[in-house]
């Protein structure tokens, strides 16, 4: 390795200091109603874990407390698809997870089916529904199947080495106590506690937060109990929160569907970098993926060199970008083998 040059693989995307994710479970027709809008308003694209077997249906009492409520249809989930949402797999029925006989084939791969049929896309993850108590059944057939992770429940803040197949996530819901009278304090039920002062930098500097709730509305349906509202939130709330982590964050934000950071974090472990020197001022960067899941289909990689040269070009291209220690960023798609070459200018 050159002695004035290194280059390593950063751990998020664009060199990102926070990387936020917000998923909707359910599927519910509020995403599309009052959600989208707010999220095309703030640059944040959204992700919905989609109960495949109440499709353009309304849900009238099974397996949640959450009857009465209307599904997406398929020509609205293509609606959002083609404005950079994605969607997981949250079952086909949404079963109470202690029922007796659960067929997890069509809870875990019929699902995906329907899902890929509507969608258009692969499907990559799965969501566990009502609780974590299938886990140990579910990790099996799903990576059968081929997803490639797991959106689970609580522990909201996610270092770059989370395992895909336990990602955690905090409910965003309504303090059923103190939102009327103060909202913009009493917003986060749950994930205020993991974030003493909230959304500070000090706090999610390296993490990834994917936030969860479900309805999105003013008020649910009447025959919904208010304790649902635990995990459901108003508009103005939703509104609040993707104020407050751009606010937070600005251009050191990484807004990103799960499927992508899922998608960079696998493929920055299998990349192995070497640095061969051509030189006092010329470098080649090489990058060898090992083990990649041929559903990993997103292939750009970011990475950062660390020199005491003045200036870098890659491939002839200047490079502007620089980390907050100092280093040389850029991103771009790989390939077992990829090369750089590294000049100093």
């Amino acid at each position: 390795m050159p002695r004035d040059i290194e280059v390593d693989v950063a751990p998020w995307k664009n060199d990102a200091q926070f990387v936020y994710s917000v998923t909707y479970d359910e599927g519910t027709l509020d995403a599309l109603v009052n959600s989208y809008p707010i999220h095309e308003e703030h640059g944040i694209p959204g992700h919905i874990c989609q109960v495949t077997g109440f499709l353009g249906k309304q849900r009238l009492d099974r397996g949640t407390n959450l009857f009465d409520v209307f599904y997406l249809n398929e020509d609205q989930i293509r609606f959002l698809v083609d404005r950079g949402w994605t969607f997981s797999s949250h079952s086909h029925t949404h079963v109470p997870t202690g029922q007796e006989g659960i067929d997890l084939d069509l809870e875990v791969r019929l699902s995906k089916y329907e899902l890929e049929r509507a969608t258009g896309l692969s499907v990559d993850i799965i969501t566990y529904w009502g609780n974590t108590a299938l886990k140990d059944q579910i990790i099996p057939i799903a990576r059968e199947a081929g997803y490639l992770g797991v959106l689970s429940i609580d522990y909201p803040l996610n270092s770059s080495d989370f395992d895909v197949w336990d990602i955690g996530r905090g409910t965003i819901g309504r303090d059923l106590d103190g939102w009327v009278d103060n909202p913009s304090t009493a917003i986060y039920r749950h994930t205020k506690d993991a974030f003493p002062g909230h959304l500070t930098q000090e706090n999610t500097r390296g993490k990834w937060l994917v936030d969860l709730t479900h309805v999105i509305a003013e008020r649910l349906p009447p025959r919904v109990p208010e304790s649902a509202w635990n995990r459901c939130c108003t508009p103005d709330i939703l509104n609040a929160r993707l104020a407050e982590v751009r606010a937070v964050w600005g251009d050191e934000l990484w807004a990103a569907v799960p499927e992508d950071v899922v998608h960079y974090t696998l493929l920055r472990r299998s990349a192995e970098v070497g640095v061969e020197s051509r030189g006092p001022d010329r470098a080649v960067c090489t990058v060898s993926l090992g083990e990649l899941p041929n559903a990993v289909s997103r292939r750009d990689l970011t990475f950062r060199a660390a020199t005491n040269w003045d200036g870098i070009k890659i491939d002839g291209g200047a490079v502007e970008t620089r980390s907050s220690n100092g280093s040389f960023v850029w991103t771009a798609p790989v390939a077992d083998g990829t090369e750089f070459v590294l000049e100093a200018i």
